[in-house]
């Protein structure tokens, strides 16, 4: 595990160094979305700029990677915009649920965001594919897609269908099975009231599996395990460490599903606000918010195993075969009409694997 976590945070640093510099014939740097292409901020004379204070919201506690990725990307932007482009943090779903957030990029009323990519389904229905089960394979499958030809293509489409511009995709975690009783088969979930946010892709999983949709925000999560109001969900095991649900829920087991990604989204009426120079600032900032936050989720994933175990967690890791049952569940997720239009994006995914 050790070995793998320090060969993904080696690439990352290495697509980084890469990323951040990529730039036109015109030594413009382009951000992705519909060739948006804005200008070099090298020898800018920043005095002559508008000054802007704006607010990032996020689901997650001081300390949780969302957390320090949001704060790096404030640092950063008042840095590269010399001091024009002003962000406040607030975590802890202290400006909404990840769903509220969203609907307050879309309005104008929220600068940026960190969401889950289930919570822009309904904004702009091609980010389904990321939630759709077995996706992804790995974090390097996972971000070769994101940071490829297949992220720009979902960044354009949310930009098509809505006012929410997807700057990056953050990285959520390795969503797993985490229940108040043990679970290793797909069976053993069949009228179980199995939490979902959201979404359709979600809600068609637990469909699939026979389960009772429990649909709810994150921070309504806790409550609902103490209080036997919800038995399972798909969680990452950073999210069971800082949001304490080891507490409440004692059962882990390792399905291997969902390599999820966290989009962060700005509204594109503030976009349109700044100046050139500024949304470049944006840009470069935003890229390497990203590549740091994926580095600190990667890192927290051990560490926050560690103290979930020792807290009680009981992980239950599966054989290739009991793997292969839940693998086969999900087949009538891919055959949901639905999805079919999702479904030459889901193969697309498959291209970038290693």
């Amino acid at each position: 595990m050790k070995k793998a976590l320090s060969l993904i945070l080696a690439m990352l640093m290495m697509l980084s160094l890469v990323a951040c510099g990529e730039k036109s014939d015109d030594g413009k740097t382009n951000d992705g979305n519909d060739a948006n292409v804005v200008t070099d901020i090298d020898g800018v004379d920043w005095s002559q700029e508008e000054k802007f204070s704006l607010q990032l919201g996020h689901e997650q506690p001081d300390g949780h990677p969302y957390d320090m990725g949001a704060k790096k990307f404030a640092e950063l932007v008042e840095e590269y915009s010399g001091g024009t482009v002003h962000v406040d943090v607030f975590g802890s779903s202290s400006l909404g649920g990840a769903a509220a957030m969203a609907e307050a990029i879309d309005m104008g009323t929220l600068d940026f965001a960190s969401v889950f990519s289930i919570q822009l389904e309904s904004f702009c229905s091609d980010i389904g594919v990321m939630t759709l089960p077995y996706c992804f394979s790995s974090w390097e499958h996972c971000f070769n897609a994101c940071d490829g030809e297949f992220g720009e293509k979902l960044k354009a489409s949310c930009l098509n269908t809505s006012n929410i511009r997807i700057l990056d995709f953050w990285a959520n975690g390795l969503a797993q099975v985490h229940s108040t009783t043990e679970i290793r088969t797909p069976d053993q979930m069949a009228g179980k009231k199995f939490r979902i946010q959201t979404g359709a892709s979600y809600a068609a999983l637990s469909d699939a599996l026979g389960a009772v949709t429990t649909p709810m925000s994150l921070n309504e999560v806790y409550a609902a395990l103490q209080l036997g109001a919800m038995d399972c969900q798909l969680q990452t095991i950073v999210n069971i460490d800082k949001q304490a649900f080891y507490e409440v829920a004692k059962y882990y087991t390792e399905i291997n599903m969902c390599f999820n990604t966290n989009p962060f989204i700005m509204s594109n009426d503030t976009w349109n606000k700044l100046s050139a120079n500024q949304q470049a600032a944006v840009v470069k900032a935003s890229r390497e918010a990203c590549d740091y936050e994926r580095e600190q989720l990667l890192a927290s994933m051990e560490t926050s195993m560690e103290k979930c175990v020792e807290n009680g967690l009981q992980v239950i890791t599966l054989s290739d075969e009991e793997l292969q049952q839940w693998n086969d569940a999900c087949t009538k997720v891919y055959e949901n009409p639905n999805f079919e239009a999702l479904m030459p994006l889901f193969e697309e995914a498959q291209t970038y694997k290693s």
